[in-house]
């Protein structure tokens, strides 16, 4: 550019200048101050941006970081779910498998009591058949009390049989029944002869069931035949309890014409009696016998008690 072009571009600064009260070297000054102005901004974002870049790069590594930990717990997790449920199915497997062979057993042990409870019958029965050809009433005596013990113990299987519990029995239901059946055997009418069974919830293993019920055979049995004459009445009771101690008692009494010398019947003159001694003997228990109104058998087992259960 010429000096000429620019004495009149100065001129025209000064006058526009003048105008808006700026002086001409104000006007000149200012394009340059707004550059380095600008590479001042231009600067400043480049380091905005930087940190922002930054800021973000750290953002997606922690994210990822993140994501990654998220990811292993996740499989762990997932893993331990996995093998809880595959113990959960091995243990539901070995439950079943385990109930199937309660079930099976149980059904084998009652298998076992009804074949026990049907060959004891099959005895009693052949005993009831042998009297026919028995001449001799005392021998017929003894085949019917020989029946009368197969009994009761066909009557403990009987039970088991029938109940859910395969390993104790309701005893005070059990007397019952082997009560009812002594009746019977010897055809004594239930109104002249009463018999008073009482008995606390209690229930016996099969191990005990068996020769406590032989006991009560016995002297039940003995009661029966020996304590009232022909026409007589009376009453014979039969109680099962717990005494305070824990021990089991049994108490068979009668009201009849009694025994005139107990440790005599107990030991020599009864084989039932004698078996009652034997068998409480077993039993680690105490057998005591008085005689006044009637005979009264006390027999203290040295065994606890257990509940009943419903059967």
């Amino acid at each position: 550019m010429t000096s000429d072009h620019n004495a009149i571009l100065l001129r025209v600064i000064a006058l526009a200048g003048s105008r808006c009260g700026i002086s001409a070297g104000l006007m000149v000054a200012a394009p340059a101050h707004a550059a380095g102005n600008a590479h001042a901004v231009n600067g400043n974002l480049f380091w905005v941006a930087l940190w922002i870049v930054v800021l973000l790069v750290a953002v997606a590594l922690g994210y990822l970081q993140q994501n990654r930990m998220v990811k292993r717990k996740t499989a762990e997790l997932r893993r331990e779910l996995f093998e809880r449920q595959m113990a959960e199915k091995e243990l539901l497997a070995a439950d079943r498998q385990l109930r199937q062979s309660l079930t099976e057993k149980e059904s084998l042990l009652k298998e076992i009591h009804h074949r026990v409870k049907n060959n004891l019958q099959i005895v009693s029965s052949l005993l009831y058949l042998q009297e026919d050809y028995m001449q001799d009433p005392k021998g017929i005596d003894i085949l019917r009390e020989s029946q009368n013990r197969v009994k009761s113990m066909a009557l403990i299987h009987e039970q088991l049989y029938g109940t859910e519990d395969l390993a104790k029995i309701d005893f005070g239901r059990y007397i019952q029944g082997l009560a009812t059946n002594l009746l019977d055997a010897y055809g004594i009418d239930p109104a002249r002869i009463r018999l008073d069974v009482r008995a606390d919830d209690i229930a016996l293993g099969i191990d005990m069931a068996v020769p406590c019920g032989l006991i009560i055979n016995e002297l039940v049995s003995n009661a029966l035949k020996y304590a009232f004459l022909p026409q007589d009445a009376g009453k014979v009771d039969i109680v099962i309890r717990t005494l305070e101690t824990g021990r089991i008692n049994i108490l068979v009494a009668d009201n009849g014409i009694g025994i005139s010398e107990p440790s005599e019947n107990v030991e020599k003159k009864s084989l039932g009696l004698r078996l009652v001694d034997t068998l409480t003997t077993q039993l680690d228990g105490a057998l005591a016998v008085t005689t006044d109104n009637g005979t009264r058998f006390s027999i203290t087992l040295n065994t606890p008690a257990q509940p009943g259960k419903d059967c």
